[in-house]
């Protein structure tokens, strides 16, 4: 009994020690960290080639005439002078004619240029061109004419030189001179509308802001830029002779000074009476472009020429005195500054 009641305790207590003896821990379960992919090469793009801007394509110096040309002048007003005197250095053979002489009227001279032989008229002047379109026998060239369509010369014989230089130099150096110019107006006779969309594009292009009136008669254009003129900083006085005269531009000038507008005109004697700067256009570069339609006619391409062919050049004379008062910085007045545009 002793015994068996000794191994009982015996195997009680072993029972015991086995209950408190702790459980060996689970196994705590890791994830193996995934392999960070090796970078990949970086690659440099490749240079974009540099910007190369095109090179200025400047109109080819036109070749001697070698075939007879008659030159037919207005009168003997000194911008058509000027004209037919630089045409010397383009033409090899030539005649000229001048209108203003009484012994000559328009019928015999251009009788007299069609026994000639002449291969082409260039006319210089409204009274000129309007000879020419109406007697000429062969193609005319005509220059120096501000109202060439309201004037009804062209066609498909008779073609044009532009009166004016080119809007867009004229305006460059306008915003030059005052790159806080935003408004400019200007009045003009009908049948311009062409002139009119030139300007507008230039003026677009400069964040410029341009007003325009069409008038019909001197005083109509005096009461349109009495109203135009408290609107705009500057002016484009266009020579349209036909709504324009000597006491109404006086006033317009002495009314455009009260209000600070800056006026453009486009030639030099308007300065004295207080225009900002003119843009004139250059004898030379008139006579060259003037060849430059001659040579298509004569090669038989007059049907490939626009009515009117523009000019390329600029000459800048700008008024000291006024520019300083208006607070804008002065140019040189003593000579012209000629500039050629490259497109």
């Amino acid at each position: 009994m002793i015994f068996r009641s000794s191994l009982l305790l015996l195997i009680v207590i072993l029972s015991g020690c086995s209950t408190f003896v702790p459980l060996p821990p689970e196994p705590v379960a890791t994830n193996e960290p995934e392999p960070v992919p090796e970078p990949l090469p970086t690659v440099e793009p490749e240079p974009e080639p540099p910007v190369v801007a095109p090179e200025p394509v400047i109109p080819p110096e036109p070749q001697i005439i070698e075939p007879l040309v008659a030159v037919v002048i207005s009168d003997r007003t000194p911008a058509y002078v000027d004209v037919s005197t630089a045409l010397d250095s383009y033409l090899d053979h030539y005649e000229v004619y001048d209108l203003s002489d009484r012994s000559l009227l328009p019928q015999q001279a251009f009788a007299a240029i069609s026994e000639s032989g002449a291969s082409a008229v260039v006319a210089i002047g409204l009274p000129a061109a309007q000879a020419a379109n109406r007697y000429s026998p062969v193609p005319v060239v005509v220059g120096q004419v501000f109202n060439i369509s309201d004037s009804e010369i062209l066609s498909d014989s008779v073609k044009a030189v532009s009166v004016l230089p080119p809007i867009d130099l004229q305006m460059d150096v306008w915003h030059e001179l005052d790159p806080a110019l935003k408004n400019v107006g200007a009045i003009l006779g009908p049948g311009h509308e062409d002139l009119i969309a030139e300007t507008d594009r230039a003026m677009t292009a400069r964040g410029i802001k341009f007003h325009y009136a069409i008038a019909q008669t001197d005083r109509e254009t005096l009461y349109l830029f009495n109203r135009l003129v408290r609107d705009i900083d500057g002016f484009i006085l266009f020579p349209d002779n036909r709504i324009l005269s000597r006491s109404v531009l006086s006033e317009m000038m002495a009314y455009a000074s009260r209000h600070r507008v800056q006026v453009a005109v486009f030639n030099k004697p308007l300065l004295a009476h207080g225009a900002a700067f003119s843009s004139a256009t250059v004898p030379s570069n008139i006579a060259s472009t003037i060849t430059q339609v001659l040579e298509e006619i004569i090669a038989g391409n007059i049907n490939d020429l626009p009515p009117v062919t523009g000019l390329t050049e600029i000459d800048i004379t700008t008024n000291p005195a006024v520019l300083q008062r208006l607070g804008l910085e002065p140019g040189s007045s003593d000579s012209g500054n000629t500039v050629a545009l490259t497109q």
